[in-house]
């Protein structure tokens, strides 16, 4: 059998060391440091992107914090805008209770003196009329 004759070994080894060193030699220098620096420019990349991603979450979060601090700033000044205007519309209100209230006092006793003086012309017609009937009673009866 050829592969149990030991003279065939020396070549067969050194074949093997040489293609092994060559193998071995270009994924050294050639092979591996091309993987190195692509996985260093990943991991660079990688890093960057980590780092610019903390940066916009704390901006994030500020903003948020913002945000939250601007809408509180706001519901206190909507709340104090509010008790104010209503403030306003009381005082308004009342105002305006107070004018129709002074000018239904106006018109009650312009009605009222109004009443007053038609019930004196109806009282002075009235007597006028009554007269008048008398006058023509007491014509008429003696005529």
């Amino acid at each position: 059998m050829p592969q149990f004759d030991f003279s065939t070994y020396n070549p067969q080894i050194f074949w093997f060391v040489l293609c092994f060193a060559s193998l071995y030699l270009a994924a050294s220098f050639v092979i591996l440091p091309r993987i190195r620096n692509i996985i260093a420019a990943r991991k660079t990349v990688v890093d960057s992107d980590k780092a610019n991603s903390r940066k916009l979450e704390k901006q994030i979060s500020n903003l948020r914090h913002e945000a939250e601090r601007v809408r509180q700033e706001v519901s206190g000044n909507y709340e104090d805008k509010m008790d104010e205007i209503s403030r306003q519309a009381a005082k308004e209100r009342d105002q305006a209770l107070i004018n129709l209230k002074s000018a239904l006092d106006e018109a009650g006793k312009k009605s009222r003196s109004e009443l007053k003086s038609l019930l004196e012309k109806s009282e002075v017609q009235a007597t006028a009329v009554i007269q008048g009937l008398v006058q023509n009673i007491k014509t008429k009866i003696l005529n």
